[in-house]
C-alpha cells in the first residue's frame, strides 16, 4: 500500500488559505462542498474537473491511492 500523503491547507494566488481547501503532497485537490449535503471533491494534478465525490472523509485517501496507482506505469 502507498504511504499516506501529506496534506496543507490550499491557498489562492495572494497567499491566503481557502477555507475547506486542502492540497496533497502528490498535489490531489480535495475541497469540502456543504451544498445541499457535505460531499468531498478531489482532483487530480493540473485537474480542472473533479474525478471522484464521495460524502465520507475516510473515502478520500483509499481513492486517491486508487488512483494513483491506476495512472503508474508498469516498468
Amino acid at each position: 500500500m502507498a504511504d499516506q500523503p501529506k496534506w496543507r491547507e490550499k491557498r489562492d494566488r495572494d497567499g491566503k488559505v481557502i477555507p475547506g481547501c486542502w492540497v496533497t503532497d502528490g498535489g490531489y485537490t480535495v475541497a469540502l462542498c456543504r451544498l445541499p449535503d457535505h460531499r468531498y471533491t478531489i482532483t487530480r494534478p493540473g485537474g480542472s474537473a473533479p474525478f471522484a465525490y464521495t460524502g465520507k472523509r475516510e473515502d478520500i485517501v483509499p481513492l486517491i491511492q486508487a488512483d494513483m496507482s491506476a495512472s503508474e506505469v508498469p516498468a
